[in-house]
């Protein structure tokens, strides 16, 4: 279980390895009680903490893709499903309302905790050989290696497309000067990566080791880069491996469970980044220390100011729009899909229902009254609907499910310890009818939404209800946006079902997306980091941002 999960918990030699993509430096180290190059390769226990490292990049509470203050708050604020406060970070508000340039520290931020990563999984792929140990374990530490670097170059090719392709340790400045490859070559590398990894890892894992890459892992990120990359047969085929034997991934019936700690690696889980009551609550933020703290900061970001949060986001008219279009069957439980009461909180008399609390018994009238001041910073620009169905916040990934006070304050009595879900099998599902649909199989792509829509409370829709192509694709556009809501895919959906920077203009305005007047063709992508363009000689910006 987590609580005794200390791989990634006890960073205890993270140091040795950390600094930057030019990390050669700990290897010049004279001083006996520091880690070298020639006393650090000793067994598996140091193969062990070198990938405890590599892992760190990827899963570091604020400062990376999967970061609550850089990755997960920068990506998800440029979709259509959330409205971005002013007068909060620079950097968030640049690509919330498409400014940003190279210049942009959170892009900067993404950027290089990417190549540490993939830096420190080409060290422990070229030093393992080193180690004594059996071949079989040298493979799976291998595979694990690849995976993280695959995920890497799934994340820069998703985001910037044409960048530097590194697969040895950089270990000098000569090393480091890398052209920036074209876009397909580094879906390759990532394709390449989560190949090699897929067979070599395990199909489940020991319970101390919950939260380490599995073969599950790689084959979901393996048919997603397909996906991405337009090769349906085989992002499809990837997919189809998810759903039979070894593997008995199903939806969990509580929605909700996939965003607190109350079942943690469920059934629906195939990726998941563990945070834990370890390290120093108060610690300095985004340390890699053997005491850093590996609390979880996302409800602090996003909860309101009664629930101890920080309150950064609401949820945008498109997308609340979209969740009470359509009504559950007569005599639910619930009036509405499921998911809108896991993901948002809202009067619930404004529509019909009963109302409930949270954080201990705060009312909505409450909750939306300690918001008041930062909501209306949105006008006159953005224009908040709190008219057609009433006023709306976000509770996904916040402490508000526990119903106690002062739930998303990081430095309060209940911090929260939720993993992270990176992956999920509904994810996959949704991924598996796009990939199916594209290949002519249009039974299977909805059988595919509907597992997704039973789970929600909605009855099924049938080959009447979506007769062709562009009705199915209509589906599983709207059942992804309220399935995967704040969970940063959605740009990646915009930008892939619609090509012409003029059409997505053109739906962005449409849905009130707040910078949509500014939004042009290099916004598909993000700027090279002007740091990269200054110690790379070898690297030149995208051609969208010249």
């Amino acid at each position: 279980m987590k609580k005794s999960f200390k791989y990634i918990g006890a960073l205890t030699l993270v140091l040795a390895i950390a600094g930057g993509c030019n990390e050669k430096d700990f290897l010049k180290q004279n001083d006996p009680n520091r880690i070298t190059e020639a006393n650090f390769w000793k067994d598996e226990t140091s193969v062990s903490g070198a990938l405890a490292a590599a892992y760190s990049p990827l899963r570091s509470q604020l400062y990376s893709y999967w970061g609550a203050f850089d990755g997960i708050q920068d990506i998800n604020a440029i979709g259509d499903d959330v409205f971005t406060l002013p007068g909060e970070e620079p950097g968030t508000w640049g690509i919330a309302t498409f400014v940003e340039d190279e210049n942009n520290g959170d892009v900067n931020d993404i950027f290089s905790k990417m190549y540490q990563c993939i830096h420190r999984s080409n060290l422990i792929m070229s030093r393992i050989d080193k180690v004594p140990m059996d071949a079989a374990k040298k493979d799976s530490y291998i595979a694990e290696a690849k995976f993280l670097r695959g995920v890497s170059y799934f994340i820069l090719a998703a985001n910037w497309g044409s960048v530097p392709i590194r697969t040895e340790p950089v270990e000098n400045t000569t090393a480091y000067a890398a052209p920036c490859s074209p876009k397909e070559k580094v879906w390759e590398q990532a394709i390449s990566d989560l190949m090699a990894a897929k067979d070599k890892l395990p199909v489940v894992r020991d319970p101390k080791e919950q939260g380490r890459a599995t073969r599950g892992a790689a084959i979901a990120f393996l048919g997603k880069s397909y996906l991405y990359s337009e090769n349906y047969p085989k992002a499809e085929a990837e997919f189809d491996l998810l759903t039979q034997s070894p593997f008995s991934y199903s939806l969990v019936n509580n929605y909700e469970d996939n965003f607190t700690d109350r079942n943690e690696f469920n059934s629906e889980s195939i990726f998941e980044l563990v945070f834990a009551p370890i390290g120093d609550q108060y610690g300095a933020w985004g340390s890699e220390t053997a005491n850093a703290s590996m609390y979880n900061y996302l409800p602090q970001f996003i909860g309101p100011p009664a629930g101890g949060g920080w309150f950064k986001y609401v949820p945008s008219n498109y997308l609340v729009n979209e969740f009470v279009k359509e009504k559950r069957p007569a005599g639910s439980d619930t009036k509405y899909d499921k998911r809108m009461y896991a993901s948002l909180m809202w009067k619930y008399s404004s529509l019909g229902e009963k109302d409930t609390t949270w954080y201990d018994g705060k009312s909505f009238d409450a909750l939306w009254e300690s918001a008041r001041s930062k909501t209306i910073r949105l006008y006159p620009e953005t224009k908040l609907d709190t008219t057609t169905n009433g006023r709306f916040l976000i509770k996904k990934y916040t402490g508000a499910w526990r119903n106690v006070a002062n739930a998303d304050n990081y430095w309060g009595a209940t911090p929260s310890t939720a993993n992270y879900r990176v992956m999920r099998y509904a994810e996959v599902l949704l991924m598996r009818a796009e990939a199916a649909l594209q290949n002519g199989n249009a039974p299977k792509a909805i059988d595919n939404i509907n597992q997704i829509r039973r789970r929600a409370g909605l009855t099924d829709k049938t080959a009447a209800d979506l007769p062709g192509k562009d009705q199915i694709m209509a589906e599983l556009d709207h059942q992804k946006l309220l399935e995967m809501f704040y969970e940063q895919n959605r740009v990646y959906d915009l930008r892939r079902w619609n090509k012409s920077s003029a059409q997505l203009a053109a739906i962005l305005t449409a849905r009130q997306k707040q910078g949509a007047n500014a939004f042009q063709a290099k916004h598909y992508v993000f700027p090279i980091p002007a740091g990269e363009l200054k110690t790379n000689p070898k690297a030149t910006q995208n051609d969208l941002w010249k």
